[in-house]
């Protein structure tokens, strides 16, 4: 919702990238059954309900759905995290039951990057990152850097048996991206606990 073209180009633009449905409303008509606004930051004071500035969210896709689902529960889900290690790395990411990204990399440092971008950004219950252990060398880098990235994450290592077999309901999707879903969504061996001392900070919005 917003009188700015510029604005609502943007935003039109970030929830069609995202996969997610919305609908376009002019400020002063009928809001009909929103749950959730977005706006400029300058309109946003003019807005009642649960309001949203585009310029507080992230621009990836997967960052950004993951915020307007946190925001829509109030952070009660928990993020999962599955990777993949190999020269292709994969990795999926899920809010809940729903996945944010599916995504392949070919440095374990971008790989942390991005999921460091979704730990700064995406308010929730917990964090649990979850790796393979198809490669030690790799997930022992991994490990290493997500410690840095997310240092609130629970960090577990997957036993990748299986993962690899393919799923009527993952085409589409490569190979490595589907092998990290599974693995996402499989119970490891805890390597980093969460630390019960650090308070996250996420850019953006508040609760």
């Amino acid at each position: 919702m917003t009188s700015k073209a510029v604005v609502y180009y943007a935003i039109v633009s970030r929830m069609r990238k995202a996969g997610l449905p919305f609908s376009s409303v002019l400020p002063g008509a009928d809001r009909g059954d929103c749950t959730l606004i977005i706006t400029s930051a300058s309109e946003t004071k003019q807005l009642g309900g649960m309001v949203l500035a585009l310029e507080d969210l992230d621009e990836n896709p997967g960052v950004f759905k993951g915020q307007l689902l946190s925001r829509l529960n109030g952070g009660g889900e928990v993020v999962l995290v599955g990777v993949d290690p190999g020269t292709r790395i994969g990795l999926a990411v899920f809010y809940g039951e729903t996945s944010l990204e599916y995504s392949t990399f070919s440095s374990v440092a971008a790989l942390s990057r991005r999921v460091g971008a979704f730990v700064r950004g995406v308010p929730a219950k917990e964090f649990v990152i979850r790796i393979g252990n198809g490669n030690p060398a790799i997930a022992a880098k991994l490990i290493e850097l997500l410690r840095l990235e997310a240092p609130d994450a629970v960090i577990e290592i997957v036993d990748e048996h299986g993962t690899s077999v393919r799923s009527v309901r993952m085409r589409g999707i490569q190979g490595d991206q589907g092998a990290a879903a599974k693995i996402a969504l499989r119970k490891g061996e805890v390597v980093s606990p969460k630390s019960p001392t650090r308070a996250r900070v996420h850019r953006g919005f508040r609760m």
